[in-house]
C-alpha cells in the first residue's frame, strides 16, 4: 500500500483533539488510512451495515455502549443522530483521540460536524493520490519557487501523461489498464449517482453521465450555469444544485478569480476544475497518452491537472494558503486577454504560475506575470512538461509539473 501524505498529520493532530474527522470522495482511502494507523484496541464500525446504520440512527445512546471509545466509524454521513451523543461521550473524559470518523461529503455534514462538535474534532480532505505519494514521497514539502541548482524529473514526458489519463484513484493502481473503463463506469452509477440521489430523488443514471461529460468538456474554463443549463436541457435551478453537490463530493472545485486590483476589466467568475483527471479523461473519451494528445481539450485537462496537484500538495501538508487565477479582458494588448493561470498567496505574498503543456518554456510565456506589479511578488513559475528543474530568468522559474 503506498503511504498517504495525510498520516503524519493525523498522527500528530490526535495528540492534541478529541475527535478526527476525514472527509473526502469516496475511493480515495478514507477507511484505508484510519484502518492501517488504527492501534490495537480501536473499534471499527461503517455504517453501511444495516444492522449498525439502524441501531446508530434509532438508538445512538446504545450504539456507543456497543461501539465504546476509542473507535472508528466508517460513513458517519448516515447517522448524523451520532453527533449529539458523541459530543457528550468525548466531553466525559480529557482524553484525546477518542474517536475517529470518515464521511464522503454528504452536503452540509461538515458544516454541522464542525457546529456540533467545535473545539474538540479537526477536520482533514482526503483527495485521490497525489503525483508524491505514486512517488512514494508522501513528505514533500508544500511548494514554493526557488532555485538552488538544476533538477532532472522524476517521471519522463510520457510518464506524466499517462499519469493524468489513469488519475489518483487508488484502487485503479491495482487494476489493469483495459479495465479502467469498467471502473470508472461502475464508480459513476454505483457511488457519485447513489450519492446524488441521496438529495436529487429524480435524478437517472443517462442524465446525470450527460451533465458529468458537458462539465468535462469545460474543465478549466469558467463557470457558466446558463449555458450548462442550455446544453443539458436542465433547469438553472437543477443545474445550480448539481454543481453544489459535486463540489461538496469534492469531484469538482471551483477556483476564485483574483481580485485583489481595483480593475473594472478583471473576470470574476470561478474557473471549473475537474479534481481528478483520469475521471475528467474518462468522461471526454480519453483512453491513452496518445488519445490525450490528439484531444483538442488537453490544454485544458493539462491545466487542470496541474492546479490540482499544486492545490493538493498544499493541503495535503496543511499549507492554508490562498489559491486563485487571473484574467483580465481589454487590457490594452492586441493579442487577447491577459491570462495567469494559478495564484498562490501566502503571508501577502503573489507567486504567479503559468501552465504549460509545452517542454520547451520561454520567457514571453510569463508576460502577463507583470499585471501583478503594485503587489508584493514572489518568484514567478512556469510549470510544464519539461524535464528539468531550471530558470529563465532571475525571477522566473521552470518546474516540471512531476516534482511538485
Amino acid at each position: 500500500m503506498l503511504e498517504r501524505t495525510l498520516s503524519r498529520r493525523i498522527e500528530s493532530l490526535q495528540k492534541d483533539f478529541k475527535i478526527i474527522f476525514i472527509s473526502g470522495s469516496r475511493q480515495v482511502g478514507k477507511t484505508t488510512i484510519l484502518k492501517a494507523l488504527k492501534e490495537e484496541g480501536r473499534s471499527y464500525v461503517t455504517l453501511d451495515e444495516q444492522v449498525d446504520r439502524e441501531l446508530a440512527q434509532n438508538d445512538p445512546n446504545s450504539f456507543f455502549l456497543l461501539h465504546p471509545v476509542p473507535c472508528l466509524i466508517d460513513e458517519v454521513q448516515r447517522a448524523e443522530e451520532l453527533l449529539i451523543p458523541m459530543k457528550k461521550i468525548v466531553d466525559e473524559s480529557e482524553k484525546t483521540n477518542q474517536i475517529w470518523i470518515t464521511e464522503s461529503q454528504k452536503p452540509l455534514l461538515s458544516k454541522r460536524v464542525g457546529d456540533t462538535l467545535a473545539g474538540r474534532v479537526v477536520e482533514l480532505n482526503m483527495y485521490p493520490l497525489s503525483q508524491a505519494e505514486k512517488q512514494k514521497d508522501p513528505y514533500r514539502k508544500s511548494f514554493y519557487p526557488s532555485f538552488g541548482t538544476q533538477e532532472k524529473s522524476f517521471w519522463t514526458y510520457e510518464k506524466t501523461l499517462e499519469n493524468i489519463v489513469n488519475g489518483g484513484y487508488p484502487a485503479l493502481q491495482n487494476i489493469s489498464p483495459e479495465n479502467f473503463d469498467i471502473w470508472f463506469s461502475s464508480y459513476i452509477n454505483t457511488y457519485l449517482l447513489g450519492d446524488i440521489r441521496s438529495e436529487m430523488h429524480d435524478m437517472d443514471s443517462l442524465t446525470f453521465t450527460r451533465i458529468l461529460k458537458i462539465l468535462a468538456a469545460r474543465t478549466a474554463t469558467a463557470l457558466n450555469c446558463s449555458a450548462i443549463a442550455e446544453e443539458s436541457g436542465l433547469s438553472l435551478r437543477k443545474v445550480n444544485q448539481i454543481i453544489d453537490l459535486l463540489q461538496s463530493c469534492s469531484l469538482i472545485m471551483l477556483l476564485p478569480a483574483y481580485s485583489g486590483k481595483a480593475i473594472k476589466t478583471l473576470v470574476k467568475t470561478p474557473r471549473l476544475h475537474f479534481v481528478d483527471s483520469g475521471l475528467c479523461c474518462h468522461l471526454l473519451g480519453i483512453r491513452s497518452v496518445s488519445g490525450l494528445l490528439r484531444h483538442p481539450l488537453r490544454g485544458a485537462v493539462f491545466e487542470s491537472y496541474v492546479v490540482r496537484e499544486v492545490i493538493r500538495n498544499a493541503r495535503n501538508n496543511g499549507d492554508e494558503s490562498e489559491f486563485y487565477f487571473y484574467r483580465e479582458e481589454n487590457h490594452g494588448e492586441k493579442e487577447g486577454p491577459a491570462e495567469i493561470d494559478l495564484i498562490k498567496e501566502n503571508n501577502g505574498i503573489l507567486y504567479p504560475m503559468e501552465i504549460k503543456m509545452s517542454a520547451t518554456p520561454t520567457v514571453s510565456m510569463a508576460k502577463h506575470f507583470k499585471r501583478l506589479i503594485g503587489n508584493s511578488i514572489g518568484m514567478g513559475t512556469i510549470i510544464c512538461l519539461n524535464e528539468i528543474k531550471t530558470i529563465l530568468s532571475h525571477d522566473i522559474l521552470v518546474m516540471p509539473i512531476s516534482l511538485i
